[in-house]
């Protein structure tokens, strides 16, 4: 499965990140690494909190890096579906009682 623009997702249980120094990393429930987030993934990583969606998540990224989203949305459902793969982020329902975002 792959994310979409209006998919949520939310880093997995066990699954947490830290800076370390000038890296960021990001370690699974079973303590495997994965390296090298440059301050955008580590942002992105951030903002997958079960609560905003993808497209959410991009505009936020795009708007603090004064950014034009469509680039932004194409790399974070990238970095996204990277991170699903390996274990880390899950795609959740919409938020109860949130209302459906327009689709641009």
């Amino acid at each position: 499965m792959s994310f979409a623009e209006a998919s949520v997702p939310r880093r997995r249980a066990g699954a947490s990140g830290e800076w370390f120094g000038a890296d960021f990393l990001v370690l699974d429930a079973e303590g495997r690494t994965l390296r090298g987030l440059n301050a955008t993934a580590a942002r992105i990583w951030a903002l997958c909190d079960g609560q905003r969606t993808v497209r959410a998540v991009a505009e936020a990224v795009a708007q603090e890096s004064s950014t034009d989203v469509g680039p932004v949305l194409a790399d974070t459902l990238r970095f996204l579906t990277e991170l699903q793969r390996r274990g880390l982020v899950d795609e959740v329902r919409a938020p109860a009682g949130a209302a459906p975002r327009e689709v641009r």
